[in-house]
C-alpha cells in the first residue's frame, strides 16, 4: 500500500489549539485515499540549538524509515481563505509578532546563502482537479498558489524540508497546505478579527483526503 507523511504543528501565541496537530493525530494510522497514513507533529519553533536535528530533517528522515511515496505539511495561519497551496520557503527569519528582536532579521541556515528560495515541485498533483474537488466539499480554497509562506514557522518547514532532500538528493514529492484557523484555536483570543475566514477542524481530513486524490501517483 502506498504511504504518506503527514506533519503538523503544536500551537503557537495567543491560539489555544492548532488544527494541523489534531489532523496528525487523528489521520495516523488510517488509511484514507488508498495512502497509509504517518504522522509527525512539531513544536512551532523556527530556531534550533545548534547540533539538534531540525523539523526539515526529521521529516525526511521519517519518510525514507516508512519509504513514504508523498510527504504533505499542514500550517495555520489566520489571512489564510480556508486552505492554500504554498510553494516557496526562504532562508530568512522575520516576525514581529511571535520572535523577538534578537531572533529576527537572520537566516534560517547560516551555512545557506542569506534568503536563498527553494520551491516545491507542484507538478506531482494535478491542481486543477484539486480545486474542483475542494469546491465539490463546499470548503474555501484559494485558487492561486502562494509564494510568501510568511518568515515564521511554516516557511521554517518549507525551507528546511525541501534543503534536507537536496542535500540527499532525494525526489520524494512534497506540498505544503496552510489552513486558516477553527473556532477552537481563537476561542479565548479576544482581538482576533472574526470576520476572517475560519474552517472546522474536521474539514482537515478532507482536505487531505482531497489533497491526496489529487496527487498524480
Amino acid at each position: 500500500m502506498k504511504k504518506a507523511l503527514i506533519t503538523g504543528s503544536e500551537t503557537f501565541g495567543k491560539y489555544i489549539t492548532n488544527p494541523t496537530k489534531w489532523l496528525a493525530l487523528s489521520a495516523d494510522g488510517k488509511v484514507i485515499a488508498g495512502y497509509e497514513i504517518h504522522s509527525l507533529v512539531f513544536p512551532s519553533v523556527v530556531l534550533n540549538p545548534e547540533g539538534v536535528e531540525n523539523k526539515g530533517e526529521a521529516t525526511i528522515r521519517k519518510a525514507q524509515e516508512i519509504g513514504a511515496d508523498v510527504i504533505i505539511s499542514f500550517g495555520m495561519a489566520s489571512e489564510v481563505k480556508g486552505f492554500r497551496l504554498e510553494k516557496t520557503g526562504v532562508n530568512w527569519v522575520y516576525n514581529k509578532k511571535y520572535l523577538s528582536e534578537k531572533e529576527n532579521n537572520r537566516p534560517l541556515e547560516p551555512s545557506q546563502p542569506e534568503k536563498e528560495k527553494m520551491e516545491a515541485d507542484l507538478s506531482h498533483w494535478d491542481i486543477e482537479k484539486m480545486k474542483e474537488l475542494f469546491v465539490d466539499a463546499n470548503l474555501p480554497f484559494e485558487s492561486n498558489i502562494s509564494n510568501d509562506a510568511g518568515q515564521y514557522s511554516c516557511n521554517s518547514w518549507i525551507y528546511r524540508t525541501l534543503l534536507a532532500m537536496n542535500k540527499q538528493k532525494l525526489n520524494i514529492p512534497y506540498l505544503f497546505v496552510h489552513c486558516a484557523c477553527t473556532e477552537e484555536a481563537i476561542e479565548l483570543v479576544s482581538d482576533f478579527d472574526r470576520s476572517k475566514v475560519l474552517i472546522k477542524k474536521e474539514d482537515m481530513l478532507k482536505a487531505l483526503e482531497i489533497v491526496l486524490q489529487s496527487y498524480k501517483s
